[in-house]
């Protein structure tokens, strides 16, 4: 496909087709940030996704944060259609609140016998982060972060290993997860089957899962748009494969409150 331009995308999400929007949300919708506790969506991304909401025919949010965590910074309404995928797709939100994926029940105590072990390790600078079905391993703030990050990553994979789960790597992190075959793509294919026009707007090597998510439905018949969004730790291949490439999470909203606007 050659390379959209703003407009394009506006023009497929307002278009006549079923159409989805899919949004990751550190380093997209929320700058990243060296405390990862302290993200929060840059003005006008919720007020603009809950507006979406209530006009296409799926809007949801797909990121390696919790389901709760997004909950807690998007306010799903009541009776609304707004998304949120947690966990890359291990979990999300429901009425009733998190919902995980049945088949990552049985990994809990898995997942928390290898943080007490992550923990033991002692790496320096090391912040590790329990997500009860998953793990991830920060130094974003590491006094060292190339040493603290080798040894991480090291660790990672010999954890992994010895409990049967597999990594993931990220910005300045790497996660352990289940070996379900679960992740962004799997959320974005099974939600946009039903559709005729997709759209994902991502910054991360995770995200490279669900383009190829738009691939196929592209091939099955499916309008997409891959939306990369740049930043200094944005991967070259996810920037290259992108449609359009957005300046940042700033040009994201941007998006988001235009397409609103333009739906209204």
């Amino acid at each position: 496909m050659p390379a959209l331009l703003f407009d394009d995308v506006l023009q497929l999400l307002s278009g006549p087709l079923p159409t989805g929007l899919f949004s990751d949300f550190d380093g997209t919708l929320s700058p990243i940030v060296p405390d990862p506790a302290s993200a929060r969506p840059l003005p006008g991304a919720v007020e603009a996704l809950h507006r979406l909401a209530a006009r296409l025919e799926e809007v949801a949010v797909v990121s390696g944060r919790p389901a709760g965590f997004l909950a807690d910074r998007f306010a799903p309404r009541q009776g609304e259609h707004l998304q949120l995928f947690g966990l890359h797709g291990l979990e999300r939100w429901g009425p009733g609140g998190v919902e995980p994926v049945e088949a990552a029940r049985p990994f809990v105590a898995v997942v928390e016998r290898v943080r007490i072990q992550a923990l033991e390790a002692g790496v320096p600078g090391l912040v590790v982060e329990d997500k009860v079905l998953s793990l991830t391993l920060h130094w974003r703030r590491a006094r060292d972060p190339e040493a603290t990050g080798a040894a991480a990553s090291a660790l990672a994979a010999e954890l992994a290993a010895g409990a049967g789960l597999e990594i993931r790597p990220g910005k300045a992190s790497v996660e352990i997860v289940p070996p379900l075959g679960i992740d962004k793509g799997t959320v974005v294919r099974q939600r946009g089957r039903r559709l005729g026009a997709v759209v994902f707007l991502g910054d991360d090597r995770g995200d490279l899962r669900a383009f190829d998510a738009l691939d196929a439905l592209e091939r099955d018949g499916a309008e997409v748009a891959r939306l990369g969004v740049a930043g200094a730790e944005a991967p070259k291949e996810l920037l290259e494969r992108a449609d359009l490439v957005l300046s940042g999470p700033a040009e994201s909203v941007a998006l988001l409150e235009a397409l609103a606007g333009r739906l209204a």
